[in-house]
């Protein structure tokens, strides 16, 4: 405001509702224009109206702290301070009113009858300023508002995070399997290096609610990608201690062909250490993965976002070994309306309206199928695992409802046009 006139302006931007209330004061049509000093005028004006309003407040508190320095000044002596339960209980005041007090009919108070005069210096300044004022109100409704919203106790919420229980990291470790399974591209029956990719969630409080057997074991994870601290005691619970699904290695069963057979999760430690190796697989491919937890995100489940060696050609990767990786991984969004059509029909939840002979639990899980075939492996319904999986283990205890696994957990039915790109008629 220092330079203004000299290469410097100021612009008023008002609503239409503000812009009445500047010409009511004024008296003047909707259409007369408006200028800086009607601004600044209307301005002045509310200031001294909110002022006004707040007067009776001011000379409450003034009042009280009047009396309660009064009342310190009384208890203090040359040791300091003495003060007995008698004399703290003079500090109390009404936190409520009676019927009578409230709604008896009382004459208007002004400042003489509402203000001690003559007892103190501040009571009579307060006094001489409030008569500044004209008719004040000080019984008026929103003085007694006021007063009890300060009564009110206030609601404080400080967010307090609760760290995972300090625990001895575990050593990283690649698995001569490992090295083999890089050369080879085929897993060995019963290794010890990998595991079917749910086992790891064996230990975590989602399990609880459902035998993690009963997910398809086509998705490997390393050891060394689940073991991430040395586990001590029988009450492990490994929620806080899961690793983020962040590598994948693919393979091939022939060189010729461009589909994948296998899929395993690695540790970071893993993908550092087999790189140079990989690099030189004519079997084995690592990608870049990440779930997809925003819809203004793209998907990168197809995992060609980045891959070691590069592919002459996409790779082709089955779509059931996708969907156990999105699970696994906590992914929010699908991509389309067939994606959520393969992951209801995978966790044999029903995706359309129910046919004769079929039977739906609340939650959306079909318990008898009719006549027809189960394409899901699953005999419980793993909707209450699924939702402790997505929201207190991957996303910190945020809520999900909003997204597509969200609605799908809680048993609603999508439609074609719920997802980006999907036609009505698809």
């Amino acid at each position: 405001m220092r330079k203004l006139g000299k290469g410097q302006s100021v612009v008023f931007f008002v609503p239409v509702e503000i812009k009445n209330k500047i010409l009511e004061q004024r008296s003047e049509s909707d259409c007369a224009n408006i200028s800086v000093s009607d601004v600044l005028s209307w301005a002045m004006s509310e200031t001294y109206v909110d002022i006004r309003r707040s007067m009776p407040l001011w000379a409450t508190q003034g009042q009280r702290f009047q009396q309660q320095s009064e009342l310190w000044a009384e208890a203090r002596d040359r040791n300091g301070f003495n003060m007995a339960k008698t004399h703290a209980q003079k500090f109390l005041e009404e936190e409520s009113q009676s019927l009578e007090h409230r709604y008896r009919p009382v004459a208007d108070l002004n400042v003489s009858s509402f203000i001690r005069e003559g007892k103190s210096k501040y009571g009579d300044m307060i006094a001489e300023r409030c008569r500044e004022f004209n008719d004040l109100k000080f019984n008026a409704a929103t003085l007694q508002e006021e007063q009890e919203r300060e009564l009110a106790p206030e609601i404080e919420q400080e967010r307090q995070v609760q760290k995972p229980a300090s625990a001895e990291p575990a050593l990283h470790e690649v698995h001569p399997d490992m090295i083999r399974f890089v050369a080879e591209g085929i897993p060995i029956a019963d290794s010890k290096a990998y595991v079917p990719a749910f086992e790891i969630l064996r230990n975590t409080s989602a399990a609880t609610h459902l035998d993690v057997s009963q997910f398809p074991r086509d998705l490997l994870v390393t050891m060394d990608f689940g073991r991430t601290v040395k586990v001590s005691g029988s009450s492990y619970i490994s929620d806080a201690y899961l690793r983020p699904v962040q590598w994948i290695l693919t393979s091939v069963g022939d060189e010729t062909c461009n589909k994948a057979i296998y899929m395993m999760i690695i540790s970071p430690h893993e993908a550092q250490e087999l790189l140079p190796k990989i690099s030189n697989s004519k079997k084995v491919a690592l990608h870049l993965y990440s779930p997809r937890s925003n819809l203004g995100l793209r998907a990168i489940d197809g995992l060609q976002l980045y891959t070691i060696p590069a592919q002459p050609t996409t790779r082709i990767i089955p779509r059931q070994l996708i969907v156990q990786l999105n699970l696994f991984a906590g992914q929010l969004y699908l991509d389309s309306f067939d994606d959520y059509v393969e992951v209801c029909d995978m966790l044999g939840i029903a995706w359309q309206a129910t046919k004769p002979g079929y039977v739906v639990a609340a939650d959306g899980f079909i318990v008898k199928h009719g006549s027809g075939t189960s394409k899901s492996t699953f005999k419980d319904s793993p909707v209450k695992f699924l939702r402790v999986l997505l929201t207190k283990i991957r996303r910190n205890c945020e809520g999900v409802d909003k997204t597509h696994m969200g609605k799908i957990l809680d048993g609603r039915l999508l439609c074609a046009s719920d997802f980006d790109g999907e036609s009505d008629s698809k």
